[in-house]
């Protein structure tokens, strides 16, 4: 590495690869390694040392160098998918202990009675308490906080129950926090090194059940996420780490490791938000206003739509069964990965996933001990995926192993081969990615066929076009890097914190603006000093307001955005005509509630700012050439829908330059994915080494 060359890192870890981004002066590199769930931090360095192997750089050579890593990871998501976190504690508003248990009801729209079930259990019934004190909804105290009981409640809950956490959850503290402040310092004081959430720093706007959820989950995390946070920081700081470290957000920006440790819960969803970030800026850069987004790693299949080239940030983001305050960035997601297990319902109905073999043992090809039929062993069992090319040939994949799985755990029910259970596993795959990606668009309005399928991750390139033929879309482009597409939008992460509060003001009441300008500047006060906690002045972080919208009496609204200053009177007929349009656009002409005053419910405001990195050239700039590649041989393949195997062309992705063009069916093989092209597509490669997969025309 040359003295002035200046690195930056994203890395993505994943249920069974974590992925490495990293640039290095004008030059990157992509690794990948598997994911170590007894450790994730060990993933993160192997991934980056890699990266730097391919640089032709040591380890701690290319660390001293690195101004910023930035990481998203799943530890997380994995907690509360797994089920397994602290033992918490909540302290509530004398009367609504139970709002947890009942918060929202039991009931799902879902037509199958199998999944009816009640709200999975987070906190032992045992470690509920209740205080005396309230806050009324204009955040006026109509009853004293018995700072005594709450104490009392405390100690109880440690000394007695072993709580390692606590969630004080109070009536109304969105509107005034005077009470959850005055219980977390009475408690602090007592146990200062315990884990301690008040429920409006994690939601600052009307909904108990929501806001307590956010509350009691970042404190069931705490201890999983604290454990990573500090393994990832000093793994890093001992391998030559002298820059700066940070995680990234569901929301889609960087947070510092301090803020991460006091607030968890906010990591959550952070792989998905990477990719969709990376999307965003992909949008842009080629002119492309209309996307479906889709990433397939080991473990999962999300999917999203970017309209207007705009990442759509979901307000009261649901996790599974739990609706939480969260802002998130919106994607769908299904177990459809690389390791998800194939099986048998109860009923005799085949299925994939949700459940995965992850990194450990993994799928039965690895080797590792597993032993049921995954995603990953169907492909190599049908020849599409090249047993001896895995990982760049790191890894030796067993053909064997992942016949004897699919056979046994799986065709045998249905008097299948192993063949021909492999390509029933493969079919039903691309069924659930597909409805996924139905759910986002048509179940939204969309025509999926006026999108581009921007497909990334690294098993999804085996799987794009025929998700896109089961759709009718004719466009899909697999990014340059793009099995560590993720990684990469990370390594471009901004650093982001936002800050909301309710206001409801009905706009025909004029006398409202003041009081809404003032949570204001007072929201973009509290975003300017988080950021400065996290290094950044003032100079250096942009603002951005935004306002949930709806017609009064509604539960949900629509995101607007706020003039970069305070609203004048002159404003207001504006924003209203633009919520009504806003409105027919989302639900249809007709469709506003005719005499109902609009009412701006929520305000928000988004700090956000940018470690300084040099632009520099794109990933993977390169010149047209006009030579056709040549494949380096063929192969016996299975393809989607045939009845027998193929001779199918094999090209390498190290051979198949800007500007070649080949018609399917065949196969290009890079070092960490593999991209099928079907018969009646065609595959491009640009200038910039992104692959379009085209519909050819007859």
């Amino acid at each position: 590495m040359e003295s002035n060359e200046t690195a930056f890192v994203g890395v993505d870890v994943g249920g069974t690869h974590t992925d490495a981004m990293v640039r290095s002066g004008d030059r990157f590199a992509r690794g990948k390694a598997f994911t170590s769930y007894d450790d994730f931090a060990r993933g993160v360095v192997e991934a980056i040392e890699v990266a730097g192997q391919d640089l032709g750089i040591e380890l701690p050579e290319l660390l001293s160098r690195t101004k910023l890593v930035v990481n998203g990871t799943t530890v997380v998501t994995n907690a509360i998918t797994e089920m397994r976190g602290a033992v918490v504690g909540v302290i509530f508003t004398a009367g609504f202990k139970d709002t947890l248990r009942i918060g929202g009801g039991p009931r799902i729209s879902d037509v199958d009675d199998h999944v009816q079930v009640n709200m999975p259990t987070i906190v032992d019934r045992r470690n509920l308490r209740e205080v005396q004190g309230r806050i009324d909804y204009a955040g006026r105290e109509v009853v004293p906080l018995d700072v005594g009981g709450v104490v009392a409640a405390a100690t109880e809950l440690v000394e007695e129950r072993g709580v390692t956490a606590i969630a004080v959850c109070f009536m109304n503290s969105y509107a005034a926090p005077a009470h959850e402040l005055a219980a977390e310092a009475a408690i602090a004081a007592k146990y200062p090194d315990l884990f301690i959430t008040p429920s409006h720093r994690v939601g600052s706007k009307r909904g108990e059940s929501a806001r307590w959820t956010t509350a009691v989950l970042n404190c069931f995390v705490h201890e999983h996420a604290g454990v990573f946070l500090e393994s990832l920081s000093g793994q890093l700081e001992k391998s030559g780490l002298r820059g700066k470290l940070a995680f990234f957000q569901g929301l889609g920006g960087a947070i510092d490791i301090e803020w991460a440790k006091k607030f968890p819960l906010a990591l959550m969803g952070a792989g998905p938000a990477g990719g969709a970030i990376g999307a965003q800026r992909l949008a842009k850069e080629l002119g492309e206003p209309r996307i479906l987004l889709g990433d397939m790693g080991g473990t999962s299949f999300e999917t999203g739509v970017l309209h207007d080239g705009s990442v759509h940030i979901e307000t009261g983001a649901r996790f599974g069964r739990f609706a939480t305050s969260l802002n998130l960035v919106d994607v769908t997601s299904v177990g459809a990965g690389g390791g998800s297990i194939a099986s048998v319902s109860d009923r005799g109905v085949p299925q994939v996933g949700p459940h995965s073999a992850g990194s450990t043992p993994g799928p039965a090809v690895y080797g590792k001990g597993g032993t049921e039929p995954t995603v990953t062993d169907a492909v190599v069992v049908m020849g599409m995926l090249d047993p001896g090319n895995y990982l760049g040939g790191r890894v030796q994949l067993r053909p064997d192993l992942a016949e004897t799985a699919i056979e046994q755990q799986f065709g045998r029910h249905f008097g299948w081969t192993a063949e021909d259970a492999a390509a029933a596993i493969y079919d039903l795959v691309v069924v659930n990615m597909a409805n996924a990606v139905r759910e986002v668009s048509v179940e939204k309005g969309y025509d999926p066929r006026e999108f581009l399928f921007v497909s990334y991750g690294g098993t999804l390139p085996l799987f794009a076009a025929e998700i896109a033929k089961s759709l009718d879309i004719t466009r899909v482009l697999i990014p340059a890097d793009s099995s560590v597409f993720s990684a990469q939008g990370l390594l471009n992460a901004e650093h982001k914190v936002r800050v909301e509060r309710t206001v409801d003001w009905i706009l025909a009441d004029p006398s409202g603006r003041a009081h809404v300008n003032a949570v204001t500047e007072e929201l973009v006060e509290n975003a300017l000093a988080t950021m400065g906690t996290q290094g950044f002045d003032r100079e250096s972080v942009t603002i951005e307001r935004t306002a949930d919208m709806r017609f009064a009496g509604q539960v949900s609204g629509l995101p607007m955005s706020l003039p970069d200053r305070p609203m004048e009177e002159a404003d207001i007929p504006a924003l209203a005509d633009d919520f009504l349009a806003k409105y027919r656009e989302t639900f249809g002409a007709g469709t506003e509630w005719k005499g109902v005053p609009p009412m701006l419910a929520e305000i928000s405001v988004t700090a956000i700012a940018r470690v300084d990195r040099p632009d520099g050239p794109a990933v993977g700039e390169g010149e047209t050439v006009a030579a056709q590649p040549t494949p380096e041989g063929t192969r016996a393949v299975r393809l989607p829908g045939a009845s027998g195997r193929t001779e199918t062309p094999i090209y390498r992705d190290d051979r198949f330059g800007a500007g070649a063009a080949i018609s399917g069916p065949a196969i290009i093989q890079a070092v960490d994915t593999t991209i099928y092209v079907p018969s009646g597509f065609s595959a491009n490669r640009d200038a910039a080494q992104h692959i379009w997969l085209s519909k050819e025309t007859k």
